[in-house]
C-alpha cells in the first residue's frame, strides 16, 4: 500500500473526525494516510482512527520519521513563519526526490500587506510540488505560472459525525436554561489573534439592549474577565467552552439558536452553522477563506469593518423576520452540503496526491 504523509502543527479536535475520514478514504484507493504533528489539542476527545504521533519539531527527529516511513508523498501543513521546520523540510523533500504540496491560504491574510511574508509565500509557491488550497478565492494569490499545480479542498468538518438531535428547540432550551425565545449564537474560541473574533461587538450590542424575547448566548474558551464583566445577564449567556467525543452537546447548541454571529474572524463556525441551519451574520475585513462561504444576502450578511450599528441591524433584522430567516436558513444548509462537504475537501487532496505521484 502506497503511503501518504501530512506533517502538521497542533492537530485541533475537529480535525481528528476529518482525518478518520481521510484515512477510510484513502484506504480504500489503496492509500495509508499518515499523520505526524507536534501536538494535539488536549481537549479532544474524538477517537483517532488514523495513523498519528506526535513529534516535537525538530528537524532531526522528523528526518528520522520519514525514512522510517518511506512516503510516496508528503504534505506540509505548517505556519511560514512561526515554524520554520517548514523551509528544513520541504528542500530535504525535494533534495529526497519526495514529492511535497504545501497546504495553504496562500498567504498571510491577517497580515497581507507584509513585504516580507509575501516574498516567502511567492518562493515557498515556487518550490512545493503543488499546492492545496482553502477555496478558490485564493487562487488571485498565487502567481500565474504556478497556478497549473494548485487544488481545491475547501475547508470543512465532517458533517457525517455530527449526530442527529431529536430533541426540540423548545426541550433544548429548557433543559439548558435558555429562557429567551430567540437566540443568537456565538461559538469560537476567543482571546487568540488579538481576540481576532470580536466577541465584544455583540456583548456590546446586547449590552444596550432591553429586549426581554431575544438573548446571545456564548461558547467557547478565552473570553477575557473584562468582556465578562461586560454582559449583560439579562440576556446573554457564556457557557464556557463545550468538548464531548460524540458532539451531541455543541449539536444540541446549534440546534436550539435561530441565528449565528462571529464578528470577526469567523473560521469554521460558518460551516457549522450553516449545517445545521443558522444563518450567518459577520462583519467585512480580515476575514479567513470559509467567509466564501456566505452569501450576502441570501444566507446572511456581510457588513462593513467593525460597523456594530450595522451589525445590531442586521441581527434584529433576521431575529424579526421569520419568512426571510427561514428562506436564509434553507439556502445555508444547502450550501454548506453543496460547496462545503467532506467528500468534496477529501477529493481535492486526493487529485493532488494522485497530481504529484503519477
Amino acid at each position: 500500500m502506497r503511503k501518504v504523509l501530512l506533517i502538521s502543527n497542533r492537530v485541533m479536535h475537529y480535525r481528528v473526525s476529518l482525518y478518520n475520514y481521510f484515512a477510510r478514504s484513502f484506504r480504500n484507493l489503496g492509500w495509508e494516510f499518515l499523520v505526524r504533528a507536534n501536538q494535539l489539542q488536549s481537549s479532544s476527545k474524538i477517537e483517532i482512527k488514523f495513523d498519528f504521533k506526535e513529534i516535537p519539531f525538530q528537524i532531526g527527529n522528523y528526518i528520522l520519521e520519514i525514512r522510517k516511513i518511506k512516503p510516496d508523498a508528503v504534505i506540509l501543513f505548517l505556519h511560514v513563519r512561526d515554524e520554520p521546520i517548514i523551509w528544513f523540510l520541504v528542500h530535504y523533500l525535494k533534495l529526497s526526490g519526495i514529492p511535497v504540496a504545501f497546504w495553504t491560504k496562500g498567504a498571510n491574510l491577517d497580515n497581507p500587506a507584509d513585504r516580507l511574508s509575501r516574498l516567502c509565500y511567492r518562493y515557498l509557491h515556487s518550490v512545493f510540488d503543488s499546492l492545496i488550497l482553502y477555496s478558490s478565492s485564493e487562487i488571485k494569490l498565487i502567481n500565474q505560472i504556478f497556478r497549473n499545480k494548485i487544488f481545491i479542498a475547501n475547508n470543512t468538518l465532517n458533517f457525517n459525525d455530527f449526530p442527529v438531535v431529536k430533541e426540540s428547540k423548545e426541550h433544548i432550551k429548557r433543559t439548558l436554561h435558555i429562557p429567551f425565545k430567540k437566540v443568537v449564537l456565538f461559538v469560537g474560541r476567543m482571546g487568540i489573534g488579538n481576540d481576532r473574533k470580536k466577541p465584544e461587538h455583540l456583548i456590546e450590542i446586547f449590552r444596550n439592549c432591553d429586549r426581554k424575547d431575544v438573548g446571545l448566548v456564548i461558547v467557547g474558551s478565552g473570553l477575557s474577565e473584562n468582556l465578562k464583566k461586560r454582559i449583560n445577564s439579562a440576556n446573554t449567556i457564556y457557557m464556557g467552552e463545550v468538548h464531548d467525543p460524540s458532539q451531541y452537546a455543541i449539536s444540541r447548541i446549534f440546534k436550539m439558536a435561530d441565528l449565528f454571529s462571529i464578528p470577526g474572524h469567523i473560521g469554521l463556525g460558518i460551516n457549522q452553522a450553516f449545517f445545521f441551519g443558522l444563518p450567518v451574520v459577520t462583519e467585512d475585513g480580515g476575514q479567513p477563506p470559509e467567509i466564501n462561504y456566505l452569501k450576502n444576502n441570501e444566507n446572511g450578511f456581510l457588513v462593513p469593518h467593525n460597523d456594530i450599528d450595522g451589525l445590531k441591524e442586521k441581527i434584529f433584522y433576521l431575529l424579526d423576520n421569520d419568512k426571510i430567516r427561514k428562506e436564509f436558513s434553507r439556502n445555508a444548509r444547502k450550501d454548506i452540503l453543496m460547496n462545503g462537504s467532506v467528500e468534496k475537501m477529501f477529493t481535492g487532496f486526493y487529485r493532488c496526491v494522485q497530481y504529484m505521484t503519477n
